[in-house]
């Protein structure tokens, strides 16, 4: 078997990379967000992909616009699988979203597996997703076989923060108590669930002027 090495080989390895490489949106927007969790800086920093998912990052970047993000619970954490997010502890809020309705699922796009630190939404079914999101913790193969798990970003930076967040309650929240238009759901988690850990806010850059706002099965 030849070996194929030496300079006259090194023009098509150089062809061969760069017809391979996945391309990178020259300015994708992303959301910086600050958390509770004391590791580091307490951010991480989320690269959003309109070219693997245009509807799913629309929604994201409406939510992001709006304050969505601020104070809002990473209810569900699951060691080396993942953590969700996306009940908001306001009322008004929540009911503006859901008052939106779902969006549709987004084309599965090729060769984006579900990888550590992908930011994907929750659902149930065909076109499901509304604002529920998670973020996987190691590499996921189990994931992406369903219509509405597509990836619409990644973390870039501040993982270690991600993986640090408070996983002691697991998936014990109960996700219909914490729904902001029941009037015991502030008490429910603060007495149940005093440590779990939540994005204070979280900064939009790109995709138009910087904005502060806030920035898996959906039960």
């Amino acid at each position: 078997r030849m070996a194929m090495s030496g300079p006259q080989f090194r023009p098509l390895v150089g062809f061969l990379v760069a017809a391979t490489a996945a391309p990178v949106p020259a300015a994708a927007p992303t959301l910086v967000c600050k958390t509770t969790v004391q590791v580091d800086d307490s951010t991480f920093t989320i690269e959003l992909r309109p070219d693997w998912a245009p509807a799913g990052v629309e929604r994201v970047l409406g939510m992001a616009k709006s304050g969505f993000f601020e104070q809002l619970p990473f209810f569900r954490m699951l060691p080396n699988f993942l953590v969700q997010f996306g009940i908001s502890t306001s009322a008004e809020k929540q009911r503006h979203w859901q008052s939106q309705g779902n969006i549709r699922d987004d084309p599965r796009p090729a060769g984006v597996p579900f990888t550590d630190g992908i930011l994907s939404f929750a659902g149930y079914g065909t076109d499901s997703r509304s604002t529920h999101l998670f973020i996987t913790l190691g590499s996921q193969p189990g994931l992406g076989h369903r219509q509405w798990e597509v990836p619409v970003g990644r973390v870039v930076s501040g993982m270690p923060v991600v993986r640090a967040i408070y996983s002691g309650y697991g998936d014990a929240p109960d996700q219909g108590r914490m729904q902001p238009d029941r009037p015991d759901a502030a008490k429910y988690l603060a007495d149940k669930f005093p440590k779990m850990d939540r994005i204070v806010g979280c900064t939009l850059l790109g995709g138009g002027a910087a904005e502060a706002g806030g920035a898996a099965a959906e039960e």
